[in-house]
């Protein structure tokens, strides 16, 4: 099975990750190194702020000028598949753009929640989601969530048919692992990224959090991971 890193900022100059082509393929480069096959670049969309159709301008620029310094190296790096890090806003479910964020020909959807304490109205939007527009909702990051005072809102939110996805660098940390790795383990979360954005604070790590769950939780853990990505990326 292929090595994916669901979550990434790899494309150059459109969000708070890479700064441009060069970074960029130094992050690449890593991924390759370490063993990555398959890079999901994620660039933050916040649909009150820009429209789906220029943020799909930008993206397709971003990444037209990623290939351009490839040049014919691009097998040297891993397959990267285009997508997005949907940030919750209350218009969400009236974009109908929306499909056009899921990762790849996918329709599985990356979907950062606010970092404000969740009402009935968030949990309702993200069901919505998943049972109306029928998407695979992934959702990122959920270790950051966790600080905030969110009641019985997180068990609701995974009680959803959504996908948990936790970032690797939160493995390398004693502080919350275990907690963590129990979710892993429990089956309540499914999906690993180094939501990398450069080469120094959040550098790609996706394999030191792999190698985290090996030492833990076994190889299996990391065959479910895999097979995850697998079928929803349909890779």
């Amino acid at each position: 099975m292929k090595i994916t890193d669901i979550h990434s900022h790899i494309l150059p100059g459109i969000d708070d990750g890479s700064r441009n082509s060069e970074m960029s393929l130094k992050m690449l480069s890593i991924m390759a190194s370490s063993g990555v096959d398959v890079v999901c670049a994620t660039p933050h969309f916040y649909g009150n702020r820009i429209s789906a159709e220029h943020f799909l301008e930008r993206r397709a620029r971003s990444f037209n000028a990623l290939q351009e310094a490839m040049g014919d190296k691009r097998s040297n790096y891993p397959d990267i598949l285009l997508g997005a890090e949907v940030a919750f806003y209350s218009g969400l479910l009236k974009n109908n753009d929306i499909e056009k964020l899921c990762i790849g020909d996918t329709n599985t959807l990356l979907l950062e929640m606010p970092f404000i304490p969740w009402t009935d109205y968030e949990i309702n939007q993200v069901a919505d989601l998943c049972f109306n527009k029928k998407l695979n909702v992934i959702i990122a990051h959920i270790e950051r969530y966790d600080d905030l005072a969110y009641d019985d809102m997180l068990e609701r939110l995974l009680m959803l048919p959504v996908y948990v996805q936790i970032n690797a660098e939160s493995l390398l940390h004693l502080r919350g692992r275990r907690k963590l790795l129990g979710m892993f383990k429990d089956g309540s979360a499914k999906l690993l990224g180094s939501d990398a954005h450069n080469l120094d604070s959040r550098a790609p790590n996706l394999m030191e959090g792999r190698r985290v769950i090996e030492r833990k939780l076994g190889a299996d853990a990391l065959d479910r991971i895999d097979r995850c990505a697998q079928e929803l990326l349909k890779i």
